[in-house]
């Protein structure tokens, strides 16, 4: 007998000691599905998904430069709200002998993948708290799993594995009842309730997973998706301000700063949040060049808002996360609020000297000449081709016209771009001109810092790695954030540390786009110590001592153009010895030298004196038209716009606290 007959032999005992699992829905005694009481703690809930994204979380890649956008972006955002609603499940299911899991949690997910991905009828014949087994209830069928904690490392661990189904899928599964059907939704109704109806989640499931549930299924694992949503806010809002209390004392100087209103009721009502860790902003204003990427996204959920970011730049050309807060809208008293934070924690003074990259949201842009007048604000590319689409139809042509005059290095190649599209379409032309190209073209950007951006890619990168987060309730996507940010700075340092290369990966990719026409150039040169690069018609003249040439580009980027690079080839010299220092690995490993320190689970949070915070009425909605609407009452509407007002810190007494690093102490926001 081999040691997994053995294993299994002493799991049937414990399964004929075990006797009846927990009542399931429908059972007599049972009230209806609405009451199938809840199995698990809600805190451990919440650790198991933070924890699932941030194993999940695969490092942003590089931000690579002079690359037209992907088609995909020209799709319409309705297909790409399909996928995203398709997109319910994606776990693997694989299972496997020896197999560990942190939590009694991560093991039932990973065998619910396992159901959803064979649509076999899986069922728990164990319920322990230190042992679970799952059998497949199919016509006599021999698969089953058992998972037990380890007495070493108290992990659990897969003891037993009999990985065949001698059975066929019948469209049962035990496993998919009411709770499973409301946690497997939940993101999701959270997102959009209106669209996940009871119908439109039993054809989900029957379409995903080939498994049959019922109508009144569905019904009830939506009322209890429902009231956990009500639930979660209600309790972690709560703790909001022991949240960041728990900063406060496991980040020393970092700056954390929840803000409320007072209602009619006397409550403290959600207004704004804000945190900036100290090592991050010690060490972006030591080691990453001076460039920020702000841009704001939708928070999901029961908590209307928006995300405000701001990003720096590694050496590696990789986004660094700076900052982040919430607020309820985006208007110009609340990025005021968030520029001016920035500029006190950054030590922007006026901005001279930094460089600012975002859409053209108003507000934003009033904050920034308000804040930082004598910062260079560019204005996003990205923003500005999907205004042109949205006024030039699906004119997918117009792309590389446009994009080519964002990426003009001087002003003859910017001229000449334009020209080319004056020829191809004067209306968009038009367009182009009266966007003001010179704030989102290289070609009119002050030199010396090295940052060639002409979009907010970056910010786009850290929404496309953020997007699980935020489809979480408010606190964990707040710790889901922290904790990616911690993930991110340790996987970086050990790839810096790890890198042998005088320059970062980053340099390698650029230098090697340069080479072809680097090596065909035709090199003259002067007595003067110029030289003078030749490709076709194309001539520049170039100095290797003052790292200069006539097409601008290296001393925008501060790596080698091709024109620089065909004299180095030429002369036989290091390409690294002229790449400017925020490229090297040595700033590489710099910027991830210092991570932050780790936080203890809201259990362990420390007890304010602060009022609870409350939930914030949904924002007002941007764009609603005037008017009188049938039914409605005027004096009830000019009462809730004052309202509405209120929040935005209009004729308001705001609450709150923040530590100051010079000072230290708690003050009161008043």
């Amino acid at each position: 007998m081999d040691s997994n007959e053995l294993y299994t032999n002493v799991v049937v005992v414990h399964e004929e000691a075990t006797g009846v699992g927990p009542q399931e829905e429908g059972d007599p005694g049972d009230n209806g599905p609405d009451n199938v009481p809840d199995d698990e703690d809600p805190r451990e809930r919440d650790a198991f998904e933070i924890e699932k994204v941030v194993m999940e979380f695969r490092d942003e890649p590089s931000i690579l430069h002079d690359e037209y956008p992907d088609s995909e972006e020209d799709e319409e955002d309705e297909a790409a709200r399909e996928r995203k609603r398709d997109n319910i499940r994606a776990g693997g299911g694989n299972l496997h002998y020896h197999q560990t899991f942190f939590s009694a949690i991560a093991f039932k997910e990973a065998v619910l993948d396992h159901a959803l991905k064979t649509g076999c009828n899986i069922a728990q014949y164990k319920y322990d708290k230190t042992k679970l087994g799952f059998k497949c209830d199919g016509d006599g069928c021999i698969w089953r799993i058992y998972c037990a904690i380890t007495k070493k490392c108290s992990k659990w661990r897969v003891n037993v594995y009999k990985n065949v189904h001698t059975c066929n899928p019948n469209g049962d599964c035990e496993m998919l009842n009411v709770l499973v059907i409301a946690r497997l939704f939940l993101d999701s109704i959270r997102d959009e309730p209106e669209y996940f109806m009871p119908m439109k989640i039993e054809e989900t499931i029957k379409r995903k997973w080939k498994i049959t549930v019922s109508r009144s299924q569905c019904q009830a694992a939506k009322r209890k998706s429902l009231r956990w949503i009500e639930e979660e806010y209600d309790n972690q809002f709560a703790r909001l301000q022991d949240n960041a209390e728990e900063i406060r004392e496991s980040n020393k100087d970092s700056t954390v700063e929840v803000l409320t209103v007072t209602n009619d009721a006397g409550q403290e009502v959600f207004n704004r949040f804000y945190v900036c860790f100290d090592a991050i902003k010690r060490t972006w204003k030591e080691f990453c060049r001076p460039l920020i990427g702000v841009d704001g996204t939708f928070i999901k959920g029961k908590v209307k808002g928006q995300l405000l970011v701001a990003l720096g730049r590694d050496a590696d050309n990789a986004i660094y996360p700076i900052a982040w807060g919430c607020v309820q809208v985006e208007n110009i008293e609340n990025w005021v609020w968030f520029v001016r934070k920035l500029k006190d924690d950054l030590g922007l003074m006026d901005g001279d000297g930094y460089i600012i990259v975002s859409d053209r949201q108003k507000g934003l842009i009033r904050a920034v000449k308000l804040e930082l007048p004598k910062v260079e604000h560019r204005m996003c590319e990205r923003h500005i081709y999907g205004n042109m689409k949205k006024n030039h139809g699906k004119d997918k042509e117009m792309k590389k016209y446009i994009w080519d005059v964002a990426w003009s290095y001087n002003e003859s190649s910017f001229e000449a771009h334009m020209t080319e599209l004056y020829n191809y379409n004067v209306a968009v032309w038009r367009d182009v001109v009266k966007s003001k190209p010179r704030t989102w073209c290289r070609a009119f950007y002050k030199q010396g810092n090295y940052c060639e951006d002409v979009d907010n890619n970056s910010t786009e990168s850290f929404n496309n790695s953020f997007v699980k987060a935020r489809d979480k309730a408010f606190v964990p996507m707040l710790e889901t954030i922290r904790r990616l940010a911690m993930v991110r700075i340790f996987k970086r340092s050990v790839e810096s540390h790890d890198h042998n290369g005088r320059c970062t990966p980053y340099v390698g990719k650029f230098i090697a786009k340069e080479h072809k026409k680097a090596s065909e150039m035709n090199i003259r040169r002067s007595t003067n110590d110029m030289y003078e690069a030749t490709r076709g018609l194309d001539t520049h003249r170039i100095s290797l001592t003052e790292r200069t040439c006539t097409c601008q580009k290296w001393q925008i980027c501060g790596i080698p153009c091709e024109h620089a690079y065909g004299v180095i080839l030429e002369k036989k010299l290091e390409v690294e010895d002229y790449v400017c220092h925020w490229f090297w690995t040595a700033m590489w490993q710099k910027n991830y030298t210092d991570d932050l320190f780790p936080q203890g689970e809201p259990a362990f949070w420390p007890s304010t004196n602060h009022p609870n915070v409350h939930v914030p009425p949904p924002p007002p909605t941007p764009g609603r038209k005037k008017g009188r609407e049938t039914g409605h009452n005027s004096r009830f509407h000019k009462k809730k716009k004052s309202y509405a007002l209120a929040f935005e810190g209009v004729g308001t007494v705001t609450h709150g606290s923040q530590v100051e690093p010079s000072q230290g102490v708690v003050m009161s926001q008043g």
